[in-house]
């Protein structure tokens, strides 16, 4: 055997065929692990029903868990909340915490020093504030109304909540706004 030495790429050996061929043992090997890993036919008649079985049972938890749900709320019936009525004449259910007399005090008497702070504001600023303010508003009144064709619902509930809760740390912030002021 004689070493020939190659200076360039086009000087190599155009087609070598391998020594031997592999695929035969390849294919084998892959048929033998196919015959290996075929589960029996009744596990594979199980599985078949093992997707359905699954959504089965996502279903039935899911009731158990909404019957649990239903069964842990407290009742809540348009009867037992307070009811006021606004321009147009609809009833709007008022949620506990705008009946209760110390918020409805104190968020009084934040919205009488934000309108003093206000009207002390630059106009562009003022109307920014006025704007953010009108929205929190507007977004809380659409929720009354929400809740009060589903008083019921915990989500809506919530979001009063948390909505009358972002209204009052406005009506803080723009009233200690002033106070920060030498």
């Amino acid at each position: 055997m004689t070493i020939r030495r190659v200076n360039r790429i086009d000087e190599l050996a155009q087609s070598l065929p391998p020594p031997r061929d592999l695929w035969p043992a390849i294919a084998a090997a892959i048929e033998a692990d196919r015959a290996e890993a075929a589960p029996p036919l009744a596990l594979r008649a199980r599985s078949r029903w093992l997707p359905a079985a699954g959504m089965a049972a996502a279903v039935a938890l899911v009731t158990v868990g909404v019957f649990i749900g239903r069964a842990m709320a407290p009742p809540s019936s348009p009867a037992t909340l307070a009811g006021t009525n606004n321009t147009q004449g609809e009833a709007i259910l008022m949620p506990a915490a705008l009946r209760d007399a110390n918020y409805r005090k104190q968020r009084d008497a934040l919205l009488v020093e934000v309108d003093s702070r206000l009207k002390a504001m630059p106009a562009a600023e003022r109307e920014k504030v006025a704007a953010s303010l009108a929205t929190l508003r507007r977004s809380i009144s659409d929720i009354e109304a929400a809740l009060g064709r589903d008083p019921a619902n915990a989500l809506l509930q919530e979001l009063l909540v948390s909505s009358c809760q972002e209204e009052m740390r406005a009506l803080t912030t723009v009233r200690d706004a002033g106070s920060q002021e030498i």
